[in-house]
C-alpha cells in the first residue's frame, strides 16, 4: 500500500465512523436544535457546563472550577465534580454559532466519529504488528473497532454521561503507549502523555483505568522474560520505557491533580452513590438491556431480568445496564484464540479479570446475591481444566471427574443445611480491590469496567475478522478484505438499540424575561437542575446546584430548611416556628431572592411559599410555576 493511500485511509474511516454513528444514534442528526439526546437530568446540567465554560474562560474570565452563582451565595465547588473541561471546553468555540443544544449534541456525536477513529487506529496496528497486511489490517480493524465505538456500554451512557461518552481517548492513549514501548521514540512518548491528560480532563476514572491497564500489561511483559522483584527488573529497556510513560504521564497530569488533591479533605460528600453501588449480574452479560433493540425480540423471561436489573441494581438508571457483551461477538473472540492472537492470553485474562470486577462485592446470578455451592464447585473444575501447568498432572483427570460429578448433584438436587437449601454468598475481587486502588473507596461504581473488558474484545474480533480474511484471500485479496469487513456487520446488528431518545426542550415562558431584565441584584430560588439549566437563559445566581459530590463547606446550606423546602424534600414541611419564618425571610431578602421557580407543582409546598416566605404566585402552566418574593 502506497504512503499516499495510508493517508487516504483516515479520511475514509471517519466517514465510515461517521455513517455508522448516526445510524447508531438516530434520530439525532436529524434534531440538532430544540432537541437534545437523553433529555434526563445530567444532560441539562452537561449543557451548563458548556455554557459555564465559555461564560468563565470567555465572556467573564475566570477559575471555571469555581460557579459562584450556583448554590447562591455560598458558590458551587466543581473540583470533584464531572465537569469533563476536555468536552465542555467546546462551549467556548460552539456557543457563539449554535445554541447550547446543539452544542451538547454535535459534542456527543462527536465522541462517537472520533472513537470509531482511534479504535482503529489501535486495532490497525496491533493487527500490522502481527504480520496481517495493510489492506486486511484496516478492514479487520474497523470490524473490532466497532465493538468498542457501539457497544451498548457506550450508547447506553450516551443518552446521559457526556464524560463517559468520551472514550476516544483510550485506545488512542493505547496506540501511543504501545507504540512506546515497542519502538521508543520521543513523539509516541508525547502523544500518550498528551492523551492521559486529556482523559483525565474528560473522565478522572478513566485516567485510573488506563494506568491500571498499563500497569497489568508491563507486569505480564516483565514476567515473560523474569520475575518482577528481581535486581535485573531496572536493567529491562521495557521496564524502563514504561517507568518514563509513566513519569511524563504523571507529570502532564500534575496541573489538573493539583487544585484536586487540595480540595480532597475534607472528603466531599456522595450524594448520589456509594463505593459498591452499581454493578453488573453474571447474565447481563449476555441477556441485552432494555434500551436495545432486541428488547422486543426476547422471551418474556429475559425481558423480565432486563427490567429488574434496571430496577433493583441500578437503581433505576437505565444507563448503568449496558454490559451486553453479544452472542456472537463473544464467539468470535473465542475463534481469535483458537486461531492465535499475539498476547491472547494476556487479552482474555485483562477481558475477564476486568468483567470480575464490574460484578461488585459479591457474585450475582439470576438477580441473586446468595448462590449454591455448586456454582463454587463448578468454578474450581474450570480452574483445573484451564490452568496450564496442571495438565500434564496425572490426578487432573480423576479431580475433573469428581468435581463433574459433585457439580451434578449440586445441580439435581439442592445442597442442604439444617433441612434447608443452601445459599451462599460468594465475594468478588472488588471487595479488596476498592480498598488499594486510589478513588475507589470514595464512591467507584464498579459496573463500569465493563469497558476495558470490551476494549478486549475488541482487539480479539479485530483478530478473528482479520483470521476469517486471511482465509477468503487464498481465492482473492480482495475476497479477503471484504470478508473482514462483513465481520464487523455482527457487532452492530447485536449492539443496535432502539431510537435514540431524542426529546424537544422546555418552552420558557415569557416570566423568564421578566427575570432575565430585572437588574442585579436578583437571585432565584429553584428546585432542580432544570433551575440550573434555565441560568443560560436568564443568567441569574441560582440556590440549585446538580454536582457529583458535595463539597462540605455546602453541606450546611444544602441541608437548611429553606432549600429542602425549596427542592421539595418532604421533612422540611411542618409546623414553622415564628423564628424560623423570620429567619428564612431574611435569608431571602438578604441574598436577594426575588423568585422562585419550581418544576413540579404541591398543595402541600405552594402553601409554604405562599405562608410562610410570603412568596406570590405569578404564572403556572405545565411546565413551571413562579413565585415572586417581596
Amino acid at each position: 500500500m502506497s504512503r499516499r493511500m495510508r493517508w487516504a485511509l483516515h479520511p475514509l474511516v471517519l466517514g465510515v465512523s461517521f455513517l455508522l454513528s448516526a445510524f447508531h444514534t438516530w434520530p439525532l442528526l436529524s434534531q440538532l436544535k430544540g432537541y437534545v439526546l437523553g433529555g434526563r437530568e445530567d444532560v441539562y446540567m452537561n449543557m451548563w457546563h458548556l455554557w459555564w465554560m465559555r461564560q468563565s474562560l470567555w465572556v467573564q474570565p475566570q477559575n471555571p472550577f469555581f460557579a459562584p452563582y450556583l448554590h447562591w451565595p455560598l458558590g458551587a465547588e466543581l473540583y470533584w465534580h464531572t465537569l469533563a473541561p476536555a468536552k465542555t471546553l467546546w462551549g467556548v468555540v460552539l456557543l457563539p454559532w449554535m445554541s447550547v443544544e446543539t452544542a451538547y449534541n454535535v459534542v456527543m456525536f462527536g465522541a462517537f466519529v472520533l472513537t470509531g477513529y482511534t479504535s482503529w487506529l489501535l486495532l490497525r496496528y496491533l493487527l500490522e504488528r502481527a504480520g496481517h497486511g495493510p489492506w486486511l489490517a484496516a478492514a479487520a480493524a474497523l470490524a473490532g473497532a466497532c465493538v468498542f465505538n457501539f457497544s451498548r456500554y457506550h450508547l447506553t451512557h450516551a443518552t446521559t454521561h457526556l464524560n463517559l461518552s468520551a472514550l476516544e481517548g483510550l485506545p488512542l492513549y493505547l496506540y501511543c503507549f504501545f507504540r512506546w514501548l515497542d519502538e521508543g521514540k520521543r513523539r509516541w512518548l508525547v502523544g500518550l502523555s498528551a492523551c492521559a491528560l486529556y482523559v483525565l480532563l474528560c473522565d478522572y476514572y478513566y485516567l485510573v483505568y488506563i494506568a491500571l491497564f498499563s500497569l497489568l500489561w508491563v507486569v505480564a511483559e516483565r514476567w515473560k522474560r523474569g520475575p518482577l522483584v528481581s535486581l535485573d527488573t531496572w536493567k529491562d529497556p521495557l521496564v524502563r520505557r514504561a517507568a518514563a510513560a509513566g513519569l511524563c504521564a504523571g507529570l502532564a497530569c500534575v496541573p489538573p491533580l493539583v487544585p484536586l488533591l487540595l480540595h480532597a479533605f475534607p472528603a466531599p460528600l456522595q450524594i448520589h452513590h456509594g463505593d459498591s453501588d452499581y454493578f453488573t449480574d453474571l447474565y447481563a452479560f449476555f441477556i441485552p438491556d432494555t434500551q436495545s433493540a432486541w428488547m422486543t425480540s426476547l422471551p418474556s423471561a429475559a425481558r423480565q431480568f432486563s427490567v429488574d436489573l434496571v430496577r433493583t441494581k441500578m437503581s433505576t438508571n437505565a444507563e448503568e445496564s449496558g454490559t451486553f457483551l453479544g452472542w456472537v461477538t463473544p464467539l468470535l473472540a473465542v475463534f481469535a484464540l483458537w486461531r492465535g492472537v499475539p498476547d491472547g492470553r494476556r487479552w482474555l485474562g485483562l477481558g475477564l479479570g476486568f468483567a470480575v470486577l464490574s460484578m461488585g462485592t459479591v457474585l450475582n446470578i439470576g438477580l441473586e446475591d446468595r448462590v449454591s455451592p455448586g456454582v463454587l464447585l463448578f468454578a474450581i473444575g474450570l480452574a483445573v481444566a484451564l490452568v496450564p501447568s496442571w495438565r500434564e498432572r496425572v490426578w487432573r483427570r480423576d479431580v475433573l471427574l469428581l468435581l463433574a460429578l459433585a457439580v451434578w448433584m449440586a445441580w439435581a438436587e439442592p445442597l442442604t443445611s439444617f433441612g434447608q437449601p443452601l445459599k451462599v454468598q460468594v465475594p468478588m475481587p472488588y471487595v479488596v480491590f476498592k480498598h488499594v486502588v486510589p478513588l475507589f473507596s470514595r464512591g467507584g461504581m464498579p459496573v463500569r469496567f465493563v469497558l476495558l473488558t470490551l476494549l478486549s474484545l475488541s482487539v480479539l474480533v479485530a483478530f478473528a475478522a482479520a483470521h476469517a480474511g486471511a482465509w477468503a484471500s487464498r481465492r482473492d485479496a480482495r475476497l479477503g478484505v471484504a470478508v473482514a469487513l462483513a465481520v464487523a456487520l455482527v457487532p452492530n446488528v447485536e449492539y443496535r438499540g432502539l431510537l435514540m431518545n431524542v426529546p424537544p426542550l422546555p418552552q420558557l415562558p415569557p416570566v423568564f424575561e421578566e427575570i432575565r431584565e430585572a437588574p442585579m441584584p436578583v437571585a432565584v430560588l429553584t428546585d432542580n437542575i432544570l433551575g440550573q439549566w434555565e441560568q443560560i437563559f436568564h443568567g441569574k445566581p441560582v440556590s440549585f446546584a446538580r454536582l457529583s459530590r458535595l463539597p462540605v463547606r455546602e453541606s450546611a446550606l444544602v441541608d437548611s430548611r429553606l432549600i429542602r423546602a425549596a427542592e421539595g424534600m418532604r421533612s422540611a414541611f411542618g409546623t414553622v416556628t415564628p423564628e424560623e419564618r423570620a429567619e428564612m425571610r431574611r435569608f431571602l431578602q438578604e441574598h436577594h431572592f426575588k423568585w422562585y421557580v419550581t418544576h413540579f407543582f404541591h398543595p402541600i409546598r405552594h402553601q409554604f411559599i405562599e405562608d410562610e416566605l410570603g412568596g406570590e404566585l405569578v404564572h403556572r402552566d405545565g411546565y413551571v410555576t413562579v413565585y415572586r418574593f417581596p
